[in-house]
């Protein structure tokens, strides 16, 4: 293949982060009593992550700041609870920080798949995480050995799936739009940043979600379909 470099999504593209954060919340429920003002734990998730979804896609778009997005990460699920305190809530998202960063669990096939890539290509991971816990978790999850860059947005100033962000990448790694694959998770900032900045792109889409607006170059279900491809 002519591709020499690989801009690689971390967040639920590599690291589960959507299970590291349920395994955090179950431990943040117990421990600060949740289950004094929530019906459930499958309530107060349901809430949490409605809003936390809400947040991350309003950071993605460039219409709210990290500060912004950190700061009613717990404010808002915890709003009707009398007892909990704004300072309190922020609190807890400092809490949160600390443990969710320390989990380690992954996506199925992940080591698999870096494993094959690491002898023929160049891997760049292209993050829009924070960077206080971008490197903890790529530490955490026993990846620190794969990636010859880590670029985050959140050092570079702009987002995916800003093109700048993009250029920024390519320029960083030394290469081209021909000679480099996105893989990501999310259809908008990391395939459709990669599409619109001419970078060729493999959607990874377990869920089966429908294509918008165009048509990625690859679309698999597993990581492990990627090593027929590259």
């Amino acid at each position: 293949m002519r591709y020499t470099d690989i801009l690689l999504d971390l967040d639920d593209t590599l690291i589960d982060t959507v299970e590291n954060t349920r395994l955090t919340l179950i431990e943040l429920y117990d421990d600060y009593r949740f289950g004094n003002y929530f019906p459930s734990f499958a309530d107060f998730y349901e809430i949490y992550f409605a809003n936390v979804s809400q947040l991350w896609e309003l950071y993605g778009r460039g219409k709210i700041t990290k500060a912004t997005l950190q700061r009613e990460r717990f404010i808002a699920p915890l709003n009707s609870v009398e007892e909990i305190t704004e300072e309190q809530a922020l609190a807890i998202n400092d809490d949160f920080i600390e443990r969710v960063m320390q989990k380690g669990t992954l996506i199925n096939g992940a080591v698999d798949l870096l494993n094959y890539l690491q002898p023929r290509y160049k891997i760049h991971i292209l993050s829009n995480g924070f960077t206080e816990m971008q490197y903890v978790k790529i530490k955490s999850a026993g990846l620190d050995d794969y990636f010859d860059k880590v670029i985050l947005s959140d050092e570079v100033g702009v987002n995916k799936p800003h093109p700048d962000l993009f250029s920024f990448a390519l320029k960083k790694i030394g290469t081209g739009t021909d000679n480099t694959i996105m893989i990501g998770d999310n259809l908008f900032t990391d395939i459709g940043g990669a599409y619109n900045s001419g970078i060729d792109q493999v959607w990874f889409n377990p869920k089966n979600k429908p294509v918008k607006d165009f048509q990625p170059t690859y679309i698999v279900k597993e990581l492990s379909e990627i090593k027929s491809i590259l």
